[in-house]
């Protein structure tokens, strides 16, 4: 058996089903050159196999089709030792689950998801496409440090990405990509918020030269969403430094994992509803300064920046329940089998 075996306990069993059978092995003297393993169920008809040199491990070759099979871990060298070269062939019996892959999800909680999900997803991408025609259409478009006042459209346009877009598809990875090793998962979630972290570090140097560079500086962290904004980033900084070392870097104790994940999932929702909050007094406070009493008449910049606001809450909202929902979340399979996928990682 592979040495794999304890990465692909975390390979999940949602959207499939499972047929139990059971599986005799008949024990094989060691002159024997091969021994059959003979498989009967009521369900599910398989010819029988060989498998070469004799209590050779068990391993399974690629196939078409997408079945894969659980067995529980047994020891048989106590019945070795007392073969009997004249006495019929031992037979070890063991459990077998055979976990069939179905093309279309039979779960409704599961179709639901996939549902929300791809919603969520939608949601959040015309948002960042909505944020970037109101910056390039109706706040003069994007420029550099020689631009401060253009310079600062960099901020909205980014944060939206980063601290909003990509922090919600991390949250979301365990439960959209849930099929994934563990450790795949953990590195993806890993690699998004690093993303986040990337777009958040340049739109808050956008925003901070926009003030200091002005030909008439401006005054930084006076308003509440610059507040709340910098406690977010905080939060989300120290989560991913926490979470690095915690899960992801060796070394750590599980007794020490296991007491940090209910904090972990705690602040990092916590983290992104502050964002969301931030985001949603960013946007307004910038289109009252741009637009002035004017705002009050809902000119179509007005309106752009408003729609903006409602899909932050939209999206947000959509992510919170998607993680929270005890009905989507990722189920391991049981510590005591072992799955049998193939190739080693």
């Amino acid at each position: 058996m592979s040495a794999n075996n304890e990465s692909e306990k975390n390979v999940s069993t949602e959207n499939s089903n499972a047929n139990m059978m059971t599986v005799e092995i008949p024990i094989i003297s060691s002159a024997a050159e091969e021994i059959s393993t003979s498989v009967t169920s009521p369900t599910t008809e398989t010819k029988p196999s060989s498998v070469a040199a004799p209590l050779a491990p068990i391993s399974e070759q690629p196939s078409n089709t997408e079945d894969t099979v659980d067995f529980k871990k047994m020891d048989i060298n106590d019945q070795l030792q007392h073969e009997n070269p004249n006495a019929p062939p031992a037979t070890v019996t063991t459990t077998v689950t055979i976990i069939t892959k179905d093309k279309m999800d039979t779960d409704p909680a599961m179709a639901n998801f996939k549902v929300l999900y791809v919603l969520t997803q939608l949601f959040g991408l015309t948002m960042i496409v909505l944020m970037g025609s109101w910056v390039g259409v109706h706040m003069g478009g994007l420029a550099g440090s020689d631009n401060p006042a253009l310079e600062f459209n960099w901020h909205p346009l980014l944060m939206t990405i980063g601290l909003i877009f990509l922090y919600g598809n991390a949250i979301l990875v365990y439960r959209g990509f849930r099929t994934l090793r563990k450790k795949t998962l953990k590195i993806t979630h890993a690699a998004l918020h690093m993303g986040a972290f990337v777009f958040t570090v340049i739109a808050l140097k956008t925003v901070f030269d926009s003030h200091n560079l002005a030909e008439t500086p401006i005054p930084n962290m006076y308003s509440l969403h610059s507040w709340l904004g910098l406690s977010a980033v905080l939060i989300f900084s120290l989560q991913y430094v926490i979470g690095f070392m915690a899960y992801l870097a060796p070394g750590a104790k599980e007794s020490f994992r296991a007491a940090l994940m209910p904090l972990h999932v705690y602040f990092g929702l916590f983290g992104f509803v502050l964002s969301i909050a931030a985001a949603c007094m960013g946007i307004t406070e910038k289109a009252i300064f741009a637009l002035g009493k004017s705002y009050s008449e809902l000119p179509s910049s007005a309106v752009m920046v408003n729609l903006c606001g409602v899909l932050y809450v939209i999206f947000g909202g959509l992510v919170v329940y998607l993680a929270t929902n005890p009905a989507y979340k990722r189920k391991p399979i049981p510590e005591d089998t072992v799955l049998l996928t193939g190739a080693a990682e």
